[in-house]
């Protein structure tokens, strides 16, 4: 490492000598020739909070001269004479006047806001940029909502940005979630975006996202069902906000790293001023926010005894005691606590500001035995070591673990596998258990027996009990991060700075899983355990050349230029024993089980480097060019293939500033915006361009055998995009709206495809095929009432997204989809189903000879009917249509940020319309059987005093197995994401304030799905961790 890191500092700095050398050239005769300067320190701050304001206009001697503050409200002057006048200016507040009189070496001018308008300055990617200059489509999540509860960044992000929609993974506390601007771009190469945390390019490669434990050949065992989510190491509280690029003017600079759009998330920083300390507590519970409607003891054994003989031999007498029965589901829901403590120190001096925080978060989940819990310590500190030269640095540890469902993947002594059952996890088979079987025992131990389970979770007399493998089995991953960097900011004159970063992501993942014997998979294994982990070590280094001057009045010209790299390390091993002679140490002494299984272990590493350009021109701020480039190496792909290069241009207009407009009084601001470019993707697994081969113990000798066929023609997948916008400021700024229009065109598609007969390999990662998405976004904040005593804020966001394939390869225009319940096909989106329609159940009086055959079989009442699309007469695969995807029609979001004296309300609304989600588990528990419990949607069955046109009679098997659209449902919703209801006690202490509060998140979910929850992000449901409905209260003090 310590070479990798000579190397990228040697490269780095040759680069950033180079590029120095060219700007001191080019601007070197009017440096030389003011030998006679006097240099003046600056600072602007706003008057009421003394947070300094970035990228404030200061003009000289009515603007012969002009910079802008930076970063950190600061700038430098170099004056010819004394005393000199000096103008700053900044959108939304008063502009100053200001003598610079002799032996002044500083000044801090203090701005008073006075209008309700945007933000004047974004961070864009590599610096900031004034928004009425802007040309690309950038969002910003308001202040209200970053001042929210949350625990996750996600959180944040949700319903707020038009355009973006979040879906969770599950409901698992400190779980991840599947992002999407703008809709899917790849197939196999990654559709989330990229996140920068103050600078740092967060590492989410395809390669470091392995799961680690549940894949060692040749023991049955489940994984760990976490997506923990990698951004948890980042406190919300900590962010001062959060950018989210979506046009390509924006995020070209990002290159191939920015396909799926980008999330700039920056912390807050200290302040000159006096020492502030926050700390808040935060307590709360949660609970299903929803229960699936399952058979009580008497239904299920009045249905065991009509259809399937009365397998366990009950008797009416004791079908009357057992009255409703166990309750499975409602033994391993329950009610979860959590708490949350947050504190922060801010302050400085007047060359040093510093940021100290830490939070500390624990979550019960829902689910027995399931949690979350996060520690968080941060320091930003910035230092001026002198007059021309800022140094600083940004350091985040954070340490989570998360106890888990574990996921059943593999059979457990029979045929079947239990997951093709719909077992796929403790908390399925619980709904799965027959309500007559009880949880314990009379003495209050676990009860191992259950005369109807037989086909998978039974061994020598012993059943598996759900309720016991919760509370008994381990699945946790641990987490530890670091994310840290150092910059070092050099200012050579006005308006030309040189910056140098070097940044770190490193984590450490460790999952330890145990099964005990008694346990549904550790059964045939006589326990199972495993511990398996996970290092990720990444490195990044900056040098950037920032140049900024206005001429004449009327130029303003920006001119950054750099070189960055980063260098990934990631290695993962598992180890795993089973039969164990003793369980009370569980996975803490692996050394326990008689029979160890071969380790799974390995390493990788890849590297991108790049050089980046970008100019900003405005003319008289009204006219604006934004040009990038930005060329990319990437060690994924085939050498001889392994650059990429990635232009953008934008282009913004300013109508309000024509003067034919100075009359207009309605419409305040109007800019309209124009862009067009190109980035990449190559979010894959490492080394796939060439041949691999693994390891395989064949007639007691150890063998190779083909792992990967490699591909020599293995290159970038390009996104071309194209976006036009209209920013408008209407009555006096109480309305804004922003609307845009897009279409980006992928190609040259990573997929996977089939491999020819005779190949070592099946299948072949290649570049093949188009993907198109087409949209248009409206966003619209408003200002209802702002007085004295009284402010109203309502925003509200509508997107739509039309997702296409429309190639995919010359021979074939359909694939298998990810889920054999989708596909892949020219003319449909990402994520659609296949499978027939239903069309009701076939009833007593109908004529069945007119009826089509279902595979060659005549179909009897109360059998489901289906539509025969090829009208030939018989049902078969060939029917199969297109069922929907699971792409919305259409996104939404809604929020109100009420202020009234000292109270303030915010509620939050999200919704989602027209998409679809499989529900697995539906079908599953539809499917009647002697072994398990079932939906009671089949009390409606057919019969033939009961002519259901829904529901098939009970038995009911269809001659072929398919994908139906009685299981492909609408998944549209209307949620109320958040309500928080706060009060500001005054205190007679004007250096103290304390805010109380109380929240309840998803409150209710207006929706016709008939799963937990609708929000599900693979579109596929069996059976995930169901969300929570969270009460909170908690108090913030300052002081």
């Amino acid at each position: 490492m310590a070479k990798a890191i000579k190397n990228i500092c040697t490269t780095t700095c040759f680069c950033f000598g180079v590029f120095s050398a060219l700007f001191l050239f080019a601007y070197s005769p009017c440096s030389f020739a003011q030998t006679s300067l006097t240099r003046v320190e600056g600072l602007v701050i706003d008057k009421q909070t003394r947070e300094p304001l970035i990228g404030a206009n200061i003009s000289i001697e009515k603007g012969k001269t002009t910079t802008v503050s930076d970063v950190d409200g600061k700038f430098i002057l170099f004056l010819k004479s004394l005393p000199a006048s000096v103008s700053v200016s900044y959108l939304g507040y008063s502009t100053e006047e200001i003598s610079i009189q002799k032996n002044t070496p500083s000044i801090t001018i203090s701005l008073h806001e006075n209008a309700d308008l945007l933000e004047e300055v974004v961070i864009v990617g590599y610096g900031t940029q004034r928004r009425r200059e802007l040309t690309g489509a950038v969002s910003s999540v308001s202040k209200q909502v970053l001042e929210q509860p949350a625990t996750s960044i996600n959180e944040l992000l949700s319903g707020n940005i038009a355009g973006l929609n979040v879906s969770q993974t599950s409901g698992q506390p400190g779980e991840g979630a599947s992002i999407r601007i703008r809709g899917g771009n790849s197939v196999y190469a990654g559709n989330e975006p990229l996140y920068v945390i103050d600078g740092i390019i967060y590492n989410h490669d395809a390669s470091s996202s392995k799961t680690i434990t549940g894949n060692t050949t040749g023991v049955v065992q489940g994984t760990i069902e976490s997506s923990i989510n990698p951004l948890s190491s980042i406190n919300p509280s900590d962010i001062e906000s959060i950018e989210v690029l979506k046009d390509v003017s924006a995020t070209a600079i990002f290159g191939s790293r920015g396909a799926n759009g980008v999330i700039i998330v920056t912390t807050k920083r200290g302040n000159r001023d006096k020492s502030v300390i926050n700390y808040t507590f935060t307590t709360g519970w949660s609970t299903a926010a929803k229960r699936l409607d399952m058979m009580d003891a008497q239904e299920w054994s009045k249905l065991q005894i009509d259809h399937f003989g009365n397998k366990g031999n009950l008797t009416d007498e004791q079908i009357a005691q057992l009255g409703k029965g166990y309750d499975w589901q409602n033994e391993v829901l329950h009610t979860g606590a959590s708490q949350t403590h947050e504190l922060s120190v801010i302050g400085g001096t007047e060359k040093t500001k510093y940021l100290i925080s830490g939070n500390y978060v624990d979550q019960d989940g829902i689910v027995l035995n399931s949690g979350f819990n996060r520690y968080n310590l941060r320091l930003n500190i910035d230092h001026d070591l002198n007059e021309k030269l800022t140094a600083g640095a940004s350091a985040s540890f954070g340490k989570s673990t998360q106890n888990s469902l574990s996921t059943t993947t593999q059979p457990t002594g029979a045929n079947s596998t239990p997951f093709q059952d719909g077992i796929t996890n403790s908390l399925t088979y619980a709904l799965f258990m027959p309500p007559t079987v009880p949880v314990y025992h009379a003495d209050g131990s676990f009860n191992y027996t259950n005369p109807w389970e037989s086909s998978h979770f039974s061994l020598n007399g012993v059943q598996a009990n759900p309720v016991s493998d919760l509370k008994n089995s381990v699945a946790e991953s641990v987490n530890q991060s670091l994310l840290a960097n150092f910059y070092a900011r050099y200012t050579l004159f006005n308006g030309l700075t040189a910056k140098v970063t070097l940044a770190t992501d490193q984590s450490n993942l460790t999952q330890n899983y145990f099964a005990p014997s008694t346990s549904a998979l550790g059964l045939a294994e006589v326990g199972v355990g495993s511990i398996g982990k996970r290092d990720q070590e990444v490195w990044q280094i900056d040098a950037i050349v920032d140049y900024s001057k206005k001429f004449n009045y009327a130029h303003f010209l920006n001119i950054m230029g750099g070189y960055t790299r980063q260098d990934t390390q990631f290695g993962y091993q598992t180890i795993t024993t089973s039969h164990y002679i003793n369980e009370t140490l569980k996975h803490h002494n692996l050394a326990d089980g008689e029979k160890t299984y071969k380790p799974v272990n390995g390493r990788e590493d890849s590297k991108l480097k790049s050089l980046i350009a970008r100019v900003n021109y405005s003319l008289l701020e009204r006219y604006n060019l934004t040009a990038t480039f930005r060329a990319d190496y990437s060690t994924k792909l085939m050498p001889g293939l392994r650059w990429g290069y990635y232009p953008s241009i934008g282009l913004s207009w300013n109508i309000n500033d024509e003067p034919f407009w100075k009359e207009q009084a309605t419409v305040n601001s109007l800019k309209l915006r124009l862009t067009a470019g190109s980035v990449g993707n190559q979010d894959i697994d490492n080394y796939l361009f060439s041949q691999l081969y693994s390891t395989l113990s064949y007639g007691g000798h150890t063998v190779y055998q083909m792992k990967n066929l490699g591909n020599d023609e293995l290159k970038w997948e390009t996104t071309a995009q194209y976006n036009a916008g209209i920013d408008a400021g209407l009555f006096n700024h109480r309305l804004n709206l922003v609307a845009d229009v897009y279409y980006k065109n992928t190609s040259d598609l990573l997929l996977i495809l089939p491999t020819a007969l005779g190949s070592a390999v099946s299948t072949q990662m290649v570049n093949a095929g188009n993907v198109t998405n087409k949209g248009v976004e409206l966003g619209v904040n408003t200002v209802l009432i702002k007085d004295k005593n009284l402010n109203w804020n309502i925003a509200a966001n509508i997107a739509r997204n039309i997702n296409t394939i429309t190639h995919l390869n010359k021979a074939n225009n359909t694939f298998q989809g990810e889920y054999q319940e989708q596909i892949y096909r020219e003319g449909e989106s990402l994520g659609s189903f296949y499978g027939m329609v239903f069309a009701g159940v076939v009833q007593a009086d109908e004529y069945i000879s007119k009826l089509p055959l279902v595979n060659g079989v005549t179909p009897k009442p109360g059998d489901a009917k289906f539509v025969d699309k090829k009208e030939d007469g018989n049902i078969d695969l060939n029917d199969r249509v297109v069922l929907g995807s699971i792409q919305p029609d259409f996104t939404y979001g809604i929020n109100s940020s009420l202020a009234y004296r000292n109270f303030d309300l915010f509620v939050s609304f999200q919704g989602s319309q027209g998409n679809k989600v499989y529900n697995s588990l539906r079908k599953n528990l539809e499917r009647a059987n002697s072994s398990y419990n079932l939906s009671a949607s089949l009390l409606d069955a057919w019969t033939l005093t009961n002519p259901s046109n829904e529901v098939p009679k009970i038995g009911f098997a269809s001659p072929i197995k398919f994908t139906d659209s009685r299981y492909v449902e609408d998944a549209s919703y209307f949620r109320l994401k958040n309500i928080t209801l706060g009060y500001r006690i005054k205190t007679t202490d004007a250096a103290l304030s304390a805010r109380i509060f109380v929240s309840a998140q998803n409150l209710f979910t207006l929706t016709g799905y008939k799963g937990y929850d609708p929000e599900v992000a693979n579109g596929i449901d069996m059976g995930t961790y169901p969300t929570a409905r969270t009460f909170l209260t908690g108090i913030g003090l300052t002081f």
